[in-house]
C-alpha cells in the first residue's frame, strides 16, 4: 500500500528526510516512531503530496504520489493531522454533512454514510452535540470519523492518542484495531510507545530524517538486543535452578521470584539446550522456559543510542 525508494525532502542543515526507503503491505498498522523534528510529519506530508520531494519517489497503491495522480491519491488517502480545524458554531452532523460535501458525496448517501462512520468510532451518540462542547478524545473521534467519510483504503493518522486520557487512548486504540479489521491500511505516528506495540504489525524508528529500523517489534528488538533475558517458570524448588544457572558460563545475576528464575544470558546462544539439559537433570519441573521480548520503548532507545 506504501512504498517508498530513497525518499528525501531537505530542508537544509540536516533537517528533513533523508533516503527513506520501506514498503508496507496492505491491512497492515504500521506504527511510526521518532522524537520531534526527527521527520515524522514531513513523510506524512509527502505520502499525501503536501509536500514536494527534493529526489526519490513514493508510491500509494501502486501509484506514484505525484501533482498528475493527486486527485486519485485523495480517493485512496484518509488522513488525520495532529491538530486539525474544527467549527466550533456547527453540530457533529453539520460538521460531517459539511466534509460530505467537501468530498463530493452525493446528497442522497451523506445521512446513511454519516451515521456509518460514527458507528464506526462510537460515536453516534454525539451525533447533535455542538462542536465547541466536546472533549479532546471526543474531537478526536469525530476527526477521526470525518477522515473515513470517502471510504479511504488507506488511513494515515498523525499522533490520534496525543492529549488523550487513558480511557480515550483505550478507545481510540479499539477503533484503530476495528478498521484493520474491515480491511484498511494504517500508518500510526505516535510518541506514545505502549500505544504502539499494542497494536502495530510493523513499525519504523526515525531519528533525524533517517530510518534506523524497520520491521515488526519482535524483529526489530532481536536486532538491537546484544544479550539474552531469561525466564525459567518452575513447579519445583527454584533454589536448585538458581544454583545451577550461577555456575554455568555466561549467566549473570540469576534471581529468584515466587516460582521464577531470572537471569542475563551472555554466552552463546547454541549453549541454551545444555543450561536446560542441566535443569532437567536435576529433576526440576520446568513449565516455561523463554526469552523475554524487549518492550517498543527499550526498543526505541537501543536503536538511538539514547538507553
Amino acid at each position: 500500500m506504501i512504498k517508498t525508494e530513497n525518499l528525501t525532502r531537505d530542508f537544509g542543515g540536516g533537517r528533513g528526510l533523508h533516503g527513506l526507503s520501506m514498503h508496507i503491505p496492505k491491512g497492515t498498522i504500521f506504527g511510526y516512531i521518532g522524537p520531534n523534528g526527527s521527520g515524522k510529519t514531513t513523510t506524512i506530508r509527502l505520502l499525501c503530496g503536501l509536500y514536494r520531494p527534493s529526489s526519490g519517489q513514493a508510491y500509494i497503491d501502486g501509484l506514484e504520489v505525484t501533482p498528475e495522480n493527486s486527485s486519485k491519491i485523495k480517493r485512496i488517502v484518509g488522513y488525520m493531522p495532529d491538530n486539525f480545524g474544527v467549527y466550533d458554531q456547527m453540530s457533529v452532523w453539520e460538521y460531517l454533512d459539511f466534509f460530505c460535501a467537501a468530498y463530493h458525496i452525493p446528497v442522497q448517501q451523506r445521512e446513511s454514510r454519516i451515521r456509518s462512520v460514527l458507528e464506526l468510532t462510537k460515536s453516534q451518540h454525539m451525533i447533535d452535540y455542538q462542536v465547541a462542547s466536546l472533549s479532546k478524545g471526543m474531537t478526536q473521534r469525530i476527526g477521526l470519523a470525518k477522515t473515513l467519510l470517502h471510504d479511504p483504503e488507506l488511513l494515515i493518522l498523525d499522533e490520534p492518542a496525543s492529549g488523550l486520557d487513558p480511557f480515550a487512548r483505550i478507545e481510540m486504540r479499539q477503533t484503530i484495531m476495528r478498521l484493520r479489521d474491515l480491511g484498511k491500511t494504517i500508518m500510526l505516528s505516535s510518541h506514545i510507545l505502549p500505544e504502539l506495540a499494542g497494536v502495530c504489525d510493523l513499525i519504523g524508528i526515525l531519528e533525524k530524517g533517517k530510518l534506523l529500523a524497520f520491521g515488526s517489534v519482535q524483529e526489530v528488538s532481536k536486532k538491537v538486543q546484544e544479550n539474552m533475558r531469561i525466564t525459567i517458570i518452575l513447579d519445583s524448588d527454584p533454589a536448585i535452578v538458581q544454583m545451577i544457572c550461577e555456575n554455568f558460563p555466561g549467566v549473570q545475576t540469576p534471581t529468584v521470584n515466587a516460582n521464577e528464575v531470572h537471569f542475563l544470558f551472555t554466552g552463546a546462544r547454541n549453549s541454551i539446550p545444555d543450561l536446560l539439559q542441566q535443569i532437567i537433570k536435576a529433576d526440576a519441573r520446568v513449565m516455561e522456559f523463554k526469552e523475554d521480548q524487549a518492550d517498543l520503548e527499550q526498543v526505541f532507545l537501543s536503536v538511538t543510542h539514547q538507553g
